[in-house]
């Protein structure tokens, strides 16, 4: 029941002006950091920071809000620099991720104390595990873009746990960090109805 009330108080923020702006604002963030905001480490390894504006979504509006931007993220993402062919597929994990987020942190409260910094580091690992690890590691396998005929989709995803679990131990510093102000930030500034706070 909780999870369908959160999905309901998520799918009416979209009536809110002040949702539609900042889930703009959050989505241009993400498609900058997700183009120029990547550090790579060697050939294979790459760290990416967009996930944190699609974490912030997430944690201000909720999971249907969450669901909706992440499509969206990768579909601005594309249309910005249309490399190659849009892959519905990975819009979709994209859009699963932004969910997972709101499922998480739709009740984040911005103190730092051990349950919070819990709940932010659930989100991630859940994002790691399901969307990175298993549904890119497959979709990418699907399309071609990864493996060959003697390699498994298992054997794939063990390989890539290496260079998941050093951009996980990133987040464990950067989410809170970054979470924390934006959810103070937000309350402070934009919540209630919607009037800038004093």
């Amino acid at each position: 029941m909780a999870f369908f009330n959160g999905f309901k108080r998520s799918l009416s923020e979209l009536r809110n002006i002040r949702c539609i702006a900042a889930v703009g604002v959050f989505i241009a963030i993400f498609v900058v950091l997700d183009g120029f905001g990547s550090i790579r480490i060697g050939e294979f390894l790459k760290i990416n920071f967009a996930y944190l504006a699609l974490a912030a979504i997430g944690m201000i509006f909720g999971p249907a809000v969450g669901l909706v931007a992440g499509f969206a993220c990768d579909l601005v993402g594309y249309l910005v620099n249309p490399i190659g062919g849009f892959l519905p597929w990975l819009a979709l994990i994209t859009a699963l991720e932004g969910m997972i987020y709101g499922l998480f942190l739709y009740d984040f409260v911005p103190e730092k104390s051990v349950k919070q910094y819990l709940k932010i580091f659930a989100a991630r690992l859940a994002v790691v595990v399901i969307c990175n690890l298993i549904l890119n590691t497959w979709a990418l396998y699907s399309y071609g873009f990864i493996g060959g005929a003697e390699e498994s989709l298992w054997t794939l995803i063990y390989a890539r746990i290496g260079t998941n679990a050093v951009g996980y131990a990133a987040a464990l510093f950067l989410m809170p960090t970054v979470l924390i102000p934006v959810k103070l930030a937000y309350r402070r500034f934009l919540s209630g109805n919607g009037r800038v706070k004093r």
